[in-house]
């Protein structure tokens, strides 16, 4: 039996490994999150159908993207009367964006976490029950024992605080 993985096990070790940041391109190129999840699950079929074609000597993401832009234009022409949709100009300067302040997206998510880890352990199920789990305000609210407005407060303070903490370490990192 041989050590090597097989192809598809390599493209299903790069999807697991590089499916958030997918996702995250997909998202910020439609207004929908199902929409996002729909066309990752296709970008995910299309990437699997030309696999072959990978040149594992370049970086993934990158590759994985191309494919990406070309299901959301799919998905764009298939939801055409939509008026939430950008218009193609709009997508392409997102898209081109976004490929440039993926680094330091990739820089904030850590210092996001590491902000995360300083909070108190209800102030970070507050904030993963809000943001992680997208709870409803009223499913929070009887959760928590809060009324609407201490939950909104507390949260928006959370979410200065996060803002202030991840600033102080770009600023402490030297990283803009």
């Amino acid at each position: 039996m041989s050590d090597s993985p097989t192809s598809t096990e390599t493209l299903v070790l790069l999807l697991t490994q590089h499916q958030e940041p997918l996702f995250r391109y997909i998202f910020s190129l439609v207004p929908r999150e199902a929409d996002a999840r729909d066309i990752l699950q296709e970008t995910s079929l299309a990437l699997y159908r030309k696999f072959t074609e990978y040149d594992p000597a370049r970086p993934f993401l990158p590759w994985a993207y191309r494919f990406a832009y070309l299901q959301v234009q799919k998905h764009r022409e298939k939801s055409a009367r939509s008026p939430l949709l950008f218009s193609e100009d709009v997508m392409d300067l997102l898209a081109s964006e976004r490929s440039h302040i993926e680094p330091r997206l990739d820089e904030r998510l850590r210092l996001l976490d590491a902000c995360l880890q300083k909070l108190t352990a209800q102030d970070q199920e507050l904030i993963t029950s809000r943001y992680a789990m997208r709870q409803s305000a009223e499913e929070m609210m009887s959760r928590f024992s809060l009324t609407r407005r201490t939950l909104f407060r507390n949260l928006e303070l959370l979410r200065q605080r996060l803002h202030e903490c991840v600033t102080h370490q770009l600023q402490a990192e030297g990283l803009p």
